[in-house]
């Protein structure tokens, strides 16, 4: 009898063992949601660039007054060192905690700089501080991601930046007429602390390698591409990217308000108030667009965006009245919808140990496209007059619509379709 009741008492915990087993594939759920939610780390990766990029953007507004204090152009005033492109052999941790401290001593330069030189010494720095800062926290963005929602969580590195440039030249200005300019270096030193305090504890939490690799990496390999076609795809969105960024910064900033005031008549406070209707709808949309590229595809994200602020550009040409502008003002900054999905394509077409590489060709596209994109634009309405120029930055959003579509491969699997197998 006692055996007989062993034999039971053996054999019991065999079932128990295995029915939980298959049960242990309940990571799965847990993982799906976390899969299409945006992680808290991300946000606070947001925050903290959101605070680094005071550095180079508080002072806009001040330039002029500094010009009077040391007889220097804006030109010089305004000098950043472009910092897109960094290898990634340092490390993501030490290269960190050399932006925020060059970034530091650059604000406290500038406090105390008594001559020009000394200022353009602290920009210097500055700008170098925040470009590498920004590199590292675009790819830290992208390894919290996964397939599902690569896009969504790559839009707040678009809404945390854009917020910034839009928000921190009205700070510096208050600063200014309250303080005086040298203020807003001290300002941005403390905002490079608090964001430290923030970035660094983080980036230790990620245990990101040399490589930027991330425990939490959700890569897909099967969307990573080789050779020819890798080469080829991240040409056709770099192309994107530069032409988003001339119609943006050439278009946006220089045509439209020249056009707007010549053609139409229009007033200062009506121009500004298109520019900040164009910035608003754009940050608007900026996370719900990358979603839609999570869901549908990221291509036809980026080929319907870049094709639809084409269209909103000739449009301009057929505004009547303050009216008509305003209303294709706000279609233009809608179309902004595809900016995270650029990004996401990105760093998800090559694997993660030339991801930092890959993200940071990015930032030089933007750049090189915010440089030429006003010289290129000002200089055909200067010869061929507003519509012409109109025209000409259409025509570069439409040839990148285009070499999207033939360049970059569609997606192998519906991505809204992936969370049925």
């Amino acid at each position: 009898m006692t055996e007989d009741q062993s034999r039971p008492a053996e054999e019991e915990p065999r079932p128990a063992e295995e029915v939980p087993r298959p049960a242990a594939d309940e990571p799965r759920p847990t993982e799906d949601v976390a899969d299409d939610a945006i992680p808290r780390e991300a946000y606070l990766l947001a925050a903290s660039l959101f605070m680094f990029i005071a550095a180079t953007n508080i002072m806009t507004p001040l330039l002029p007054e500094i010009t009077q204090d040391f007889g220097i152009s804006i030109f010089m005033a305004a000098v950043d060192l472009p910092a897109g492109i960094l290898a990634d052999r340092v490390g993501f941790r030490r290269l960190s905690f050399i932006a925020v401290v060059l970034l530091v001593v650059s604000s406290i330069i500038g406090l105390l700089s008594p001559t020009v030189e000394v200022l353009i010494v602290a920009r210097v720095g500055s700008g170098i501080g925040v470009g590498i800062l920004a590199t590292v926290i675009l790819s830290a963005l992208s390894s919290t991601a996964g397939g599902r929602n690569r896009g969504k969580v790559m839009s707040l590195f678009h809404v945390a930046n854009n917020t910034g440039i839009a928000l921190y030249p009205f700070v510096g200005a208050i600063i200014g007429i309250l303080i005086g300019w040298r203020a807003t270096f001290a300002a941005t030193a403390v905002l490079a602390v608090v964001a430290s305090a923030i970035l660094l504890p983080l980036l230790l939490r990620f245990n990101l390698a040399t490589d930027g690799r991330s425990k939490r990496d959700g890569s897909d390999p099967s969307r990573i591409l080789h050779g020819r076609r890798r080469a080829t795809a991240l040409a056709s969105i770099n192309f994107g990217v530069t032409a988003n960024m001339i119609h943006r910064h050439g278009f946006r900033n220089t045509i439209l308000p020249l056009y707007a005031a010549t053609a139409l008549g229009l007033g200062g406070l009506s121009i500004a108030t298109a520019i900040a209707l164009m910035s608003v709808a754009g940050l608007f949309v900026a996370t719900p667009g990358g979603m839609l590229g999570d869901r549908i595809g990221r291509r036809r994200v980026i080929v319907a965006g870049l094709t639809a602020v084409a269209v909103g550009d000739l449009v301009f040409i057929l505004t009547n009245d303050l009216v008509s502008f305003l209303v294709v003002a706000a279609v233009i900054g809608l179309g902004d919808f595809f900016a995270s999905s650029q990004t996401a394509l990105m760093s998800e077409l090559v694997p993660s140990e030339d991801r930092t590489r890959t993200l940071s060709t990015y930032r030089f596209s933007a750049d090189l496209g915010a440089l030429i994109g006003p010289i290129l634009l000002a200089g055909v309405m200067d010869l061929s007059g507003a519509p012409m120029a109109i025209t000409l930055a259409s025509v570069i959003l439409f040839s990148a619509a285009a070499l999207a579509l033939i360049g970059v491969p569609a997606d192998r699997q519906p991505l809204a379709l992936s969370r049925a197998t």
